[in-house]
């Protein structure tokens, strides 16, 4: 059976600074700022024509965002994410990362014969990101393709959102209730931790070798790959067939709400995830 999970639509981070937020990912990463509201603490980034990038400040007794705050929403500290890079980008990524004082360490993740490298480094709030090669003419193609998109010279060239990491203390629990209680599609765990992959996808894919799909990983809270922790009580949105979505959430007996929007629903670890159509 297909997943009814089609493709990582946002990602919303907690900064504890606004104004520091909205200059770095602006300047660092020639983000286009949609919104800006000192008040609710919220500003939001166009990444491309289907994925968002969201910053919320804690506010105290108060909500960022009132739909998703009925589910008590926060923004996932110490996320670790990555972006989508033409392979031939990374190492102009370099010298753009060195320009802005930006410390970053390389890793290849692939093979001798089909090396698969990524650069990974913090933004000023403890968010662990990463700069991953895609091949833009593979086949394993998401439901939003990822495309070349024209920023500032002095901007990281990114094309997409690649992946978001989230930790969970239940490890066993969470792999049986993702595919069940949203249908998430798996596709391995790590032999040496636990490591939980699933692929963005209807269908099953594997992970690496320059492949534009998107991923959401799911591991306990110990740190991880370059020294970077998954998110707690993180906020993330993905496209959907939300009314299929809506029926195993239903079942499963999730705290949720469903609107014209789409779907929102709080995991039991504390991450709430919306659904919505693509």
């Amino acid at each position: 059976m297909d997943s009814p999970i089609l493709d990582l639509a946002g990602i919303t981070l907690e900064v504890n600074h606004l104004p520091r937020g909205v200059r770095f990912y602006t300047h660092l990463f020639g983000l286009d700022l949609t919104r800006h509201d000192d008040d609710k603490g919220v500003a939001e980034f166009r990444v491309n024509d289907s994925q968002s990038l969201t910053l919320w400040k804690p506010i105290t007794r108060r909500k960022n965002d009132e739909r998703l705050g009925k589910l008590r929403a926060r923004g996932a500290s110490h996320l670790h994410f990555a972006w989508q890079v033409q392979e031939a980008d990374l190492e102009r990524c370099k010298t753009i990362l060195d320009a802005y004082d930006v410390h970053w360490t390389e890793l290849d993740l692939g093979t001798p014969e089909r090396p698969d490298r990524t650069l990974y480094f913090y933004d000023p709030f403890g968010h662990g990101l990463e700069l991953r090669g895609v091949n833009l003419s593979d086949e394993r193609q998401p439901t939003f393709p990822p495309k070349p998109t024209e920023r500032s010279a002095h901007a990281l060239p990114v094309i997409g959102l690649r992946e978001a990491a989230i930790g969970f203390s239940d490890y066993d629990a969470m792999k049986e209730r993702l595919p069940r209680a949203y249908g998430f599609c798996f596709v391995k765990e790590q032999d040496d931790r636990d490591f939980a992959q699933f692929v963005l996808s209807p269908r099953p894919e594997l992970d690496g070798d320059g492949t534009p799909q998107r991923w959401l990983y799911c591991w306990d809270p110990q740190i991880g790959l370059a020294d970077m922790h998954g998110g707690d009580h993180a906020t993330l949105k993905f496209y959907a067939d939300v009314d299929a979505v809506a029926r195993r959430v239903a079942q499963a007996g999730l705290e949720h709400g469903h609107d014209d929007l789409g779907l929102v629903v709080r995991d039991p670890e504390g991450h709430v995830f919306e659904f919505v159509h693509p």
